[in-house]
């Protein structure tokens, strides 16, 4: 009777052969030879990476001189502003709150990035009682913009353009709440935003500027107060008296640093400034430039309670629109940076009447030639 003999090589593959004869184990694949080969490569190599880290950062034992020490302790506190920031920016990220901000029709692309910044007069987050010292009045549901500016961001630089709330301008063919269609007319530029909410704001923009808005940034009452708050207060050289009633201003003329409460009625009030509303776009101005630099301050940047407030501040109360996100505000932010250093440009849409009577009421006409070139320029550059 004939017996086989069977074996098993070092890879786990069986050979066998009639008793008495003799037979090779069957070659190893080319796979297993490389994977052999490889294995050890890559260990080695995690082995190398794994120890470059414990060595830049140090972990075990602290050095022993004080150059060890001092590095040693620069390494534990990069970490912490490492870990810090991502901590930061992922919760900044998924608590912004977004709204639907697109243009109804839009236009062509132009050059640049252009951003459409709304002050808005919403009391949400503000209580009774906080609307009462603020003097900001109760909200009756119909939302306004007290602040409309433009940034746009090209080849030439930053630049600033406030447009007027009250400019009186054309709002393009929309539907309705109720679904009819609301043919061309001319109102101001407020009325859009009351109307039709944000996107027939950005409508309304693009079309009277010919400028293709890319995003969308909103804040009310209760942010500009936050902000300035979360930031230690803002530096403003007020440039006279100003006292106010409407919006609780009380200041006198002179640099000064203002809190969030005098910030918020210095960029609301109009009433007891003989500019009217191009004065208060003009202090607008002002403000949006020093709250910029103030932020972007190495002492407030390195300092993480104010970081966490800044950012607290901004997701209680700034909306973005729907397409925006941490990115895009955090190059706004640099961008904006050359406004607050004096290195941007800061300007108001060219005007020819200032208080010109209109079937709307008292409204800002613009200087349509010297307007249409104005944003040509921005277009193209």
């Amino acid at each position: 009777m004939e017996s086989s003999v069977y074996r098993r090589n070092e890879d786990g593959q069986i050979y066998g052969t009639d008793e008495g004869k003799t037979a090779e184990p069957p070659a190893r694949t080319e796979t297993k030879q490389f994977s052999k080969k490889i294995k050890p490569k890559f260990a080695q190599l995690d082995n190398n990476l794994l120890v470059r880290i414990k060595k830049f950062f140090n972990f075990g034992k602290s050095a022993s001189t004080p150059l060890g020490r001092l590095i040693f302790i620069a390494k534990r506190v990069l970490i912490f502003y490492l870990v810090f920031f991502i901590f930061l920016g992922l919760k900044t990220s998924v608590s912004l709150e977004k709204i639907e901000a697109s243009p109804v029709a839009p236009i062509a692309d132009t050059a640049g990035t252009n951003w459409l910044l709304v002050g808005s007069d919403s009391r949400e987050g503000l209580t009774l009682e906080e609307q009462q010292e603020l003097r900001t009045g109760q909200d009756d549901g119909a939302q306004r913009t007290d602040t409309i500016m433009l940034i746009h961001i090209g080849t030439s630089g930053t630049t600033l353009v406030s447009l007027p709330r009250d400019s009186y301008v054309y709002i393009p063919e929309h539907l309705n709440e109720d679904g009819t269609t609301q043919p061309q007319y001319r109102n101001k530029l407020n009325a859009a935003y009351s109307q039709g909410g944000a996107s027939l704001l950005t409508t309304t923009v693009e079309f009277n500027t010919g400028l293709k808005i890319d995003h969308y940034m909103e804040i009310g009452f209760k942010g500009i107060r936050d902000l300035t708050d979360a930031v230690g207060g803002v530096d403003i050289c007020v440039p006279q008296d100003y006292k106010d009633e409407k919006s609780n201003l009380d200041v006198k003329a002179g640099c000064q640093e203002l809190d969030g409460a005098t910030a918020l009625a210095y960029v609301r009030m109009r009433y007891a400034d003989p500019k009217g509303d191009i004065g208060r776009i003009e202090r607008q101005q002002q403000y949006l430039g020093a709250v910029i630099k103030k932020v972007s301050r190495v002492t407030t940047l390195l300092n993480p309670i104010a970081m966490y407030r800044v950012s607290k501040a901004g997701t209680d109360s700034v909306i973005l629109g729907d397409s925006e996100g941490i990115k895009d505000v955090a190059r706004l932010a640099i961008a904006m940076r050359a406004i607050s250093s004096g290195n941007g440009k800061i300007a108001t849409v060219p005007i020819s009447n200032p208080d010109a009577n209109t079937p709307a009421g008292s409204s800002v006409l613009w200087d349509k030639e010297a307007a249409l070139e104005f944003f040509a320029d921005l277009a193209e550059n």
